[in-house]
C-alpha cells in the first residue's frame, strides 16, 4: 500500500471496527441487557463486519484471506436484525416481535445453507455476481418494510417523540450505507467505509454529547442489589421506625439527621442513602410525615390548643413551615382540618 491508500483504509477501518467494539459490548454488557439491546448489538455487529470485509476487499490483490472466504451470506441477517430492532421499539407487542426467534432462525438457516452449499471458496463468482445483489434487494425490501411501520407510528401519534427521531435517523443512516455498497463497485467499496464511519462517529458523538437523549434511547438497567445488602437495609430501616416511633424524636425541633443516625450506629450519608433509597424521600420528608401525625392527633384531642400551639408541639419550629409540610401532607390547612 502507498501512502494514500493506506489513509484510505485507516479512515476507512477506524468507524468500523471502533463500532464492532461497540456491537460486542451491547451484547455483553449487563447494563444493557434488555432485549432491544441485544437486537441492535448485533445488528451492529453483523453490519460492521460487513464493512470490514467489503475495506478489505477493495484492497485484496492476492488470494482472499481467511476473513474473506465466508463470503457475503451472513449478510442476510442485516435486513431481517434491523427490522426486528424497529419493530419492537414501535410495538413490543406486535407479531414480529413475538414471533422473532422464528424469523430470524430462519434467516439464520438459509446463511447456514449457503454457507454449506455454496461455499464462496468453490463458487466465487456466484456468490459475488448473483447472491450478493440478492442480498442486497433483501436488505432494501427490509428497509422499505420498516420505513412503512415507522410511517404508521408515526400517523399514529401526534408529536414527534425521541425515539421515533432516532428510528426515523437511523433508517436514514441505513438507506446512505445500502446505496453505498448496493451501487459501487467492488474496487470502491473504500467510499462506502470511509462515509460508514462518518455516519458512525456522527451519532456516536451526537449521543456522547446528548446524555439525556441518549439515556431514553439506550436505557440501562437498574442495578439489582445484593441479597445481603437489601436485607441490612431493611433491618435498619425497621430500627428507624421503631426508633421514631416509640422515642418521638421528631418532636424536637432541632432535630439533625446525625442524632438520628448516631443512635443507629451508621454514619449521616449513610442514613440519608437509606432514606432516599428504600422510602423514596429525603430525611426532612420522612420526619415531617410523622409530625403531621402527631399534629394530626393533637388537632383531633386537644381543641383548646391554637394552630401554632399544635405545630410547636408537634416539633415545627414555625408557623409556615408547619402550614406548608400540612398542606403537602394532607391536601388542607391545619384550619380546615380542624373544623
Amino acid at each position: 500500500m502507498n501512502y494514500l491508500t493506506q489513509i484510505l483504509f485507516f479512515f476507512g477501518a477506524i468507524g468500523a471496527f471502533n463500532s464492532f467494539i461497540l456491537a460486542v459490548y451491547l451484547l455483553f454488557s449487563k447494563s444493557y441487557s434488555r432485549l432491544q439491546h441485544r437486537v441492535f448489538g448485533l445488528f451492529l455487529l453483523i453490519l460492521s463486519l460487513r464493512v470490514i470485509k467489503s475495506l478489505f476487499y477493495a484492497f485484496s490483490t492476492d488470494e482472499p484471506i481467511w476473513f474473506l472466504q465466508s463470503g457475503p451470506s451472513f449478510f442476510l441477517l442485516i435486513g431481517p436484525l434491523l427490522f426486528t430492532y424497529i419493530i419492537y421499539i414501535i410495538n413490543p407487542q406486535s407479531f414480529w416481535v413475538k414471533s422473532k426467534i422464528q424469523h430470524l432462525t430462519f434467516w439464520l438457516f438459509i446463511v447456514v445453507s449457503l454457507l454449506v452449499f455454496l461455499p464462496f471458496n468453490k463458487y466465487n463468482e456466484l456468490n459475488k455476481n448473483t447472491l450478493l445483489p440478492i442480498i442486497n434487494f433483501q436488505w432494501f425490501l427490509y428497509i422499505v418494510f420498516s420505513a412503512f411501520f415507522i410511517k404508521q407510528n408515526l400517523e399514529r401519534g401526534k408529536q414527534l417523540t425521541i425515539q421515533n427521531k432516532w428510528l426515523l435517523i437511523l433508517l436514514a443512516t441505513n438507506s446512505i450505507i445500502w446505496l453505498c455498497f448496493a451501487l459501487i463497485e467492488f474496487n470502491y467499496f473504500v467510499t462506502g467505509s470511509i462515509i460508514y464511519s462518518l455516519l458512525f462517529y456522527l451519532l456516536f458523538l451526537f449521543f456522547l454529547f446528548n446524555k439525556k437523549i441518549s439515556s431514553k434511547i439506550f436505557e440501562k438497567n437498574k442495578v439489582i442489589k445484593n441479597a445481603r445488602v437489601s436485607k441490612e437495609s431493611e433491618r435498619i430501616v425497621d430500627e428507624l421506625k421503631i426508633l421514631i416511633s416509640t422515642e418521638k424524636p421528631y418532636l424536637n425541633p432541632d432535630l439533625k439527621i446525625a442524632d438520628v443516625a448516631q443512635k443507629l450506629n451508621i454514619s449521616s450519608h449513610e442514613l440519608s442513602k437509606l432514606i432516599n433509597e428504600n422510602l423514596n424521600c429525603n430525611f426532612t420528608e420522612f420526619i415531617n410525615k410523622y409530625r403531621i401525625e402527631e399534629a394530626k392527633q393533637l388537632i383531633v384531642t386537644n381543641s383548646n390548643y391554637t394552630i401554632e400551639a399544635i405545630g410547636n408541639q408537634s416539633g415545627f419550629n414555625s408557623k409556615s413551615a408547619f402550614y406548608k409540610a400540612f398542606k403537602i401532607h394532607t391536601g388542607t390547612t391545619p384550619a380546615k382540618f380542624k373544623t
